[in-house]
C-alpha cells in the first residue's frame, strides 16, 4: 500500500483523542530521539531503564530510525514511556532472520554464552518483511498504572510510526510470566502469537523464555484509528468515559 491511503485528518483526530486522555491526567506527551536522556529521566523517577533493544549501551540510532514517547508530570517527572524502532527487512530476509542476529547480540543464555534460535521457528514471522516497527520499553509509574496509560502509549506509538515511516508491520514482546490478556488488546494489537520463539539451547537470562508476540499489520493500525474515532463522543462531558472504555477494550 502507499502512504496515500492514510487519511491524515483522521489520523490527527485519533492522535488528539488519545492526547486528551493524557491531558486529563495532568500529563504532557513528549517525543524524543535521545535515548540517553530518557534513560536519565527514568533513573530520576525511579523507573526501569531501557531494555536491550533500546539501551544506548548496545544501540546507536541515526537517520530517524527510532523515537521514544514520554509522559511527564508538571514537575517534569517521567510517568510513562514507550519506544519505537524501524527495521527495513528486505526479502528474502524475514523477521525471523532479524531475530536470529539481534537476540544473539543482546542476550546471554541460561546455559552460558549467547542465546541461539533453533533452526525451526514458528511460520508467522517468516512471512513478515518490509518496514517493520518494534515497540518496547513500555513502563508506567505505579501510581498511574490503573489508568492503562501503557496501552494508550502503544496506540499512540503505532499512529506516530505509521505517519512518519509508512510502516507495514508493528509488534512488541510480552513475557508469559507476567502476561495479562487485556494488555495486548489495550495496546491496540489485533494479533497475538504464543510460543513465538524456539530457543536452540536454553533461553535468555534476563527475560522469560516463553515469549508472546503481539502485533498489527498496516491495516490493523488503520482499523485502530477508526475504532478510536468511532467511539469518540462530541461532548467533552462524556468523552473521557467513552474513550477509557473503548480504547482499552478489555480489563487487564
Amino acid at each position: 500500500m502507499l502512504k496515500s491511503d492514510i487519511d491524515q485528518p483522521q489520523l490527527r483526530r485519533a492522535w488528539n483523542a488519545i492526547d486528551e486522555i493524557f491531558f486529563e491526567h495532568g500529563l504532557t506527551l513528549k517525543r524524543g530521539y535521545d535515548f540517553n536522556h530518557i534513560d536519565e529521566c527514568a533513573r530520576k523517577g525511579g523507573l526501569n531503564v531501557l531494555e536491550a533493544h533500546f539501551t544506548p549501551e548496545l544501540n546507536t540510532y541515526g537517520n530517524g530510525r527510532a523515537f521514544w514517547l514520554g509522559l511527564f508530570a508538571n514537575n517534569n517527572e517521567l510517568i510513562g514511556r514507550v519506544c519505537a524502532r524501524l527495521d527495513h527487512i528486505k526479502p528474502p530476509m524475514c523477521l525471523t532472520d532479524l531475530w536470529r542476529k539481534e537476540l544473539h547480540r543482546y542476550y546471554p543464555s541460561v546455559r552460558g554464552g549467547k542465546v541461539h534460535l533453533s533452526e525451526r521457528q514458528p511460520r508467522f514471522a517468516q512471512k513478515i518483511s518490509g518496514k517493520v516497527v518494534y515497540l518496547g520499553g513500555t513502563i508506567v509509574h505505579p501510581d498511574f498504572q490503573r489508568f492503562r496509560l501503557g496501552g494508550y502509549l502503544n496506540q499512540m506509538a503505532q499512529i506516530e510510526a505509521l505517519d512518519e515511516w509508512d510502516a507495514d508491520f508493528f509488534y512488541g514482546w510480552m513475557e508469559h510470566c507476567g502476561f495479562k490478556e487485556g494488555f495486548w488488546r489495550n495496546c491496540g494489537f489485533s494479533r497475538a502469537q504464543f510460543n513465538a520463539i524456539r530457543w536452540a539451547d536454553g533461553g535468555p537470562v534476563p527475560i522469560d523464555e516463553d515469549l508472546i508476540w503481539a502485533g498489527n499489520d498496516r491495516d490493523g493500525v488503520l482499523d485502530l484509528i477508526e475504532r478510536i474515532l468511532d467511539f469518540r463522543q462530541p461532548s467533552s462531558l462524556n468523552r473521557r468515559s467513552s474513550q477509557n472504555q473503548i480504547l482499552s477494550e478489555t480489563s487487564e
